[in-house]
């Protein structure tokens, strides 16, 4: 048990670094274009889908367990797909798109924390103020970056490090421990 639970831990501080190497890639490589750009930030979405959902299922209590693990990890799925046929779909990227994932993967994580509330977690209330800095930042990628006239890129690069610490800290609310 404890070792799946510790598997469970490793793939979500895992996801973390890939969060971590793209917002890392995304702001500070020369990319020739913002297309690839788009790529490494889609690859990412992709393979931390995959970690999420590899770490959802890795639980024992897979049924019992409300979280926001399982519903990012099909939203991260659906905008990894947006973003990789965007040029098919003659469809410009523009931060709408990553506000909208601040916004559902907020509403999943708002869930969460009223889930884990009812259960009498101790921790659940940071699973809420992560679900209210997500709100921030989808408000923020809607209205003001476009407003502010800012390139989205640095933006992205600090909303993937704050998903990075979404996920390494996941697995903390759980514990038993104050």
């Amino acid at each position: 048990m404890k070792s799946i639970k510790n598997h469970s831990r490793n793939i979500l501080i895992l996801a973390s670094l890939v969060l971590i190497a793209a917002a890392a890639a995304v702001v500070f490589y020369p990319f020739s274009n913002e297309r690839q750009k788009e790529i490494v930030i889609g690859a990412c979405f992709a393979l931390v889908a995959l970690l999420c959902f590899v770490s959802f299922s890795l639980n024992k209590r897979i049924y019992f367990r409300p979280g926001w693990l399982l519903q990012t990890s099909f939203f991260l799925t659906i905008f990894a797909l947006l973003i990789f046929f965007l040029p098919v779909l003659d469809f410009e990227l523009n931060v709408t798109v990553y506000a909208f994932l601040a916004f559902f993967i907020a509403s999943a994580q708002f869930c969460a924390a009223i889930q884990l509330s009812a259960l009498e977690i101790k921790r659940w209330w940071w699973i809420l103020i992560f679900s209210i800095i997500n709100i921030l930042f989808g408000v923020y990628f809607l209205k003001l970056c476009s407003v502010l006239n800012v390139s989205e890129y640095p933006s992205v690069g600090v909303y993937l490090v704050l998903l990075a610490v979404n996920f390494s800290s996941e697995s903390f609310v759980y514990n038993k421990r104050r």
